[in-house]
């Protein structure tokens, strides 16, 4: 244990739980993981096959839970996405990345999943002054979860990495809300 600050394990909404991953979850990833349209604006391999679930699920549940939660988002019990916070304490910020189960988009979940993370992390961690998130400027769902939510876009990146493929580029965006901004609005 490093002394920082925690972020709680779970995290319940209306609808949702968000709590670790465990290695169990690697069949529901896959399941939804699989899916071309779900990874097209994600850095996975393809075709996603289940070492890589299983991979992946390993990797975050061994992350540092100080600078890196990660948290499954449950669904009528199975897990059906993912959110994470990269966070740098010394520079007071926070990352989120954020991904769902193609069966269950357009339903809002994904904005009441990253709401209640950045609720959890301005309430656990009183030094954060801002969390950001970034997306694939052509990815117009990601960009409406973060302007529901009161994010500001700050810019695009012209020519940020798309996907796995290091030398394909596309732009991205970057938004962010300040703890001023949050407490504000809420």
């Amino acid at each position: 244990m490093n002394g920082l600050p925690l972020l709680p394990e779970r995290i319940e909404t209306a609808r949702l739980v968000l709590r670790r991953w465990t290695l169990a979850d690697a069949e529901d990833l896959l399941a939804y993981a699989a899916d071309p349209e779900w990874s097209r604006f994600l850095p996975v391999p393809e075709p996603y096959e289940r070492r890589h679930a299983d991979e992946a699920v390993a990797r975050w549940v061994l992350e540092d839970w100080s600078t890196r939660p990660v948290w499954a988002m449950e669904i009528a019990g199975r897990a059906s996405g993912g959110i994470n916070l990269r966070i740098d304490h010394q520079h007071r910020k926070g990352e989120l990345g954020y991904a769902l189960a193609r069966r269950h988009w357009g339903n809002g979940y994904m904005t009441e999943a990253v709401r209640a993370v950045i609720d959890a992390a301005f309430a656990a961690l009183p030094a954060l002054a801002r969390v950001q998130a970034g997306a694939n400027a052509r990815n117009r769902a990601s960009i409406r979860v973060m302007e529901r939510l009161g994010m500001t876009h700050e810019g695009t990146i012209p020519h940020a990495p798309r996907g796995t493929d290091l030398e394909s580029r596309e732009a991205g965006v970057i938004y962010a809300v300040l703890r001023e901004e949050w407490e504000q609005s809420r």
